[in-house]
């Protein structure tokens, strides 16, 4: 799915399991058709690291479209000497806990192309965090396996090198910065200390790919209208009912994607105007605050038999007011009375 700056869906496309994201982006740009665009009208595309190889890359430079890709994560270390070397500038108007560094530095690997270096505090606070829960969790798994050996419940080396293999596989994160040993009934874990604290030096790092002839705020500026296209996946994968999706027909698997993406049309234009008027309020709060406001039922029986039913609004408090508001609804008319009921 292709996102406008806004968030708003620009395009989708339901694609074959086994195909890769990579290939998957030409036929959204064709889909999109802005080939025929002059230069200067042509937007500038936002890619994820997934989406950033090296055909990809060419293919936008050969259609004339500016781009902005976030290098992988894995491909931090390679530039770690430039975070070290550069002087960084801090993007103004932020707060310490989200303070954000960025330097705009020449591709050593693409004289075309320019790195924008970028530090955020906010992001190696989340990441360190996952390596020390992900930490946390392969220790607890191999203290389980150190003691199922001890013990003599595994016995066999080729079934303990299964454990242990199996162990490694589930634990990618971390398995890397601990080498295991194991001989005979002896088991033993070696800590790779420089290992980790490298991989936590580097945490909070991130670096963005671009031809864009901005400065490096302007150019951080707009990678974060990614962010916008992530929020919409995990709004139509959780809120949306996107996932799971037990279908088993191609056209029903089709309606229900289209189906969630109509919703999400009208959720991301809900939030729009919620932002356009400063506020911030995420969807799942909104409907939180809506939920207590209820249409009333009032029941009245007459004399002649006949029960005359009268269904209207209760009166929403001050925060319900606001949303229907800026929203342009009229609470009052949510429930008009029918001509039979006017006639009572």
């Amino acid at each position: 799915m292709a996102f406008d700056e806004h968030g708003f869906p620009l395009a989708h496309e339901v694609f074959e399991g086994n195909m890769f994201d990579t290939k998957t982006l030409v036929v959204l740009i064709d889909r999109l058709d802005m080939g025929n665009q002059e230069p200067a009208l042509k937007p500038v595309v936002v890619l994820d690291a997934g989406f950033a190889s090296k055909d990809n890359i060419n293919m936008l430079k050969e259609r004339g479209y500016s781009y902005i890709i976030n290098v992988t994560r894995g491909s931090r270390k390679k530039y770690a000497d430039l975070f070290e070397k550069e002087t960084f500038e801090e993007l103004p108007g932020r707060k310490a806990s989200l303070k954000v560094e960025v330097k705009k530095v020449a591709d050593p690997d693409d004289p075309e192309s320019r790195l924008v270096l970028c530090r955020s505090a906010q992001r190696r606070l989340k990441e360190t965090a996952m390596i020390s829960k992900a930490e946390e969790r392969f220790l607890a798994d191999i203290r389980l396996l150190k003691e199922c050996i001890e013990k003599g419940c595994l016995k066999k080396n080729d079934t303990i090198e299964r454990k242990i293999g199996a162990l490694q596989k589930k634990h990618p994160r971390v398995q890397r910065f601990y080498k295991i040993q194991h001989e005979k009934r002896k088991f033993e874990v070696i800590r790779q200390d420089e290992e980790i604290q490298e991989a936590i030096d580097l945490c909070g790092n991130y670096v963005l790919k671009t031809d864009k002839a901005l400065d490096a705020a302007q150019l951080w500026g707009l990678y974060m209208t990614l962010l916008k296209a992530e929020s919409g996946f995990r709004m139509l994968k959780g809120s949306l009912g996107l996932r799971p999706n037990y279908h088993q027909l191609e056209h029903r698997v089709d309606g229900h994607i289209f189906i969630s993406v109509l919703a999400y049309h009208l959720l991301r234009w809900i939030e729009r105007h919620l932002e356009l008027c400063n506020d911030s309020r995420s969807w799942k709060t909104i409907r939180r605050l809506l939920s207590t406001h209820s249409l009333v039922s009032t029941r009245l029986p007459l004399e002649d038999g006949r029960i005359l039913t009268i269904r209207k609004p209760s009166k929403p408090d001050a925060e319900q007011s606001l949303v229907y508001k800026i929203l342009g609804i009229d609470w009052k008319e949510m429930c008009p009375m029918s001509k039979s009921e006017l006639k009572y």
